[in-house]
């Protein structure tokens, strides 16, 4: 900016001990700084710097597209990465969730600087982004400090807001990617309803259950069974529209993808027939639970999740989570398998390996 030459945020914040980072998502950029509580004062003023003063000259353009070229390098020559990037995209064929958070290559290759300076001026503007403070402070102090630092920041205009609602999908969709690589691999996406509904904890649980370590059924049933060396499931319900659910395998050595797939279809279909019983209900309520809390056991992950709430449904649903999560009921779960593990609204995706 005009007033911090490039490499003074890094210089400031380090020589205060604090970190900072970037990260994006399908939904949300994120820019954060973990400090010590009596110095938030300079990180406010350098995002607010930041906020409309950021001066993006084409040296740092090519600069910053060598380093993302380099990343959609090493996602391509991870073969899990490729997969799961490859589901999503035959997943949806109308949102934009389907392109890599990331981008596509020729996406990356052709951004000029005159296309970055309009994201920067359309999207960069108080009244299109939100701030998360955790720590130890008075929360009077930091709110007029927000308010010093940010409120003579006019608002921008309102950014078009995306209207695109993926149609159901009404057949399966299939497709098999072959390249370099050690492990065989599959990965099954199902359609899953947005943090919002009331089916988004039925799903928690029904993840937690079906692929959340040693005592989940596809552990028991594809790597007991030595069918698989990893196996996984994961409610993918926190972008801001309707996402996926997603089931992540490793096949073991010589074992055929139909026998693997035939165990998944068996476990699925008895937890559509069968309620689950109390004591697994209750193991997956307090696996869910704890993995909810560790996702806010420090100031840093309670920023982040309290963020990725707000993305997704606003904030006020985190405080009532937990409380809501105990109120699952195997019915529950059973209904939504019924709902959304539907055979002929999922993608697989298959990874086969092959010689350079």
């Amino acid at each position: 900016t005009q007033c911090h030459p490039k490499g003074d945020y890094d210089r400031i914040l380090h020589a205060l001990g604090a970190a900072n980072n970037a990260s994006t998502w399908l939904d949300r950029t994120n820019y954060y700084v973990l400090a010590g509580s009596d110095r938030y004062e300079t990180a406010l003023e350098l995002e607010t710097d930041r906020m409309r003063g950021a001066l993006l000259s084409a040296g740092d353009l090519e600069d910053e597209r060598r380093v993302v070229l380099n990343e959609l390098d090493r996602n391509a020559d991870d073969p899990g990465a490729a997969l799961a990037d490859r589901t999503v995209a035959l997943s949806f064929l109308e949102h934009p969730y389907r392109r890599p958070v990331i981008g596509w290559r020729q996406d990356v290759e052709s951004i000029t600087r005159a296309y970055l300076q309009s994201y920067y001026d359309r999207y960069y503007q108080p009244n299109n982004a939100f701030l998360v403070a955790v720590g130890r402070f008075q929360s009077a102090e930091m709110i007029e400090a927000i308010e010093r630092q940010f409120g003579s920041i006019p608002p921008g205009d309102p950014p078009k807001q995306l209207s695109v609602i993926e149609p159901p999908q009404r057949g399966e969709r299939r497709f098999e990617l072959r390249k370099a690589g050690q492990q065989e691999l599959m990965v099954v996406a199902y359609h899953a309803p947005q943090r919002a509904d009331r089916d988004a904890l039925a799903m928690d649980v029904l993840a937690q259950i079906l692929g959340h370590g040693r005592t989940s059924r596809l552990y028991k049933s594809l790597v007991d069974s030595q069918l698989a060396v990893h196996a996984s499931a994961e409610n993918q319900s926190m972008p801001m529209d309707p996402f996926l659910f997603m089931l992540d395998i490793e096949l073991a050595h010589g074992v055929e993808m139909s026998r693997v797939e035939e165990a998944i279809d068996q476990e699925i279909a008895r937890l559509t027939r069968e309620p689950v019983s109390l004591q697994e209900m209750q193991r997956a309520r307090k696996c869910a639970r704890v993995g909810f809390i560790m996702r806010s056991d420090s100031v840093s992950a309670l920023a982040f999740l309290i963020g990725e709430f707000e993305v997704s449904t606003g904030w006020k649903p985190l405080q009532s989570y937990l409380d809501r999560l105990e109120a699952v009921s195997a019915e529950d779960v059973m209904e939504v398998a019924q709902r959304y593990l539907v055979r002929e609204a999922r993608t697989v995706g298959h990874f086969r390996p092959v010689k350079d």
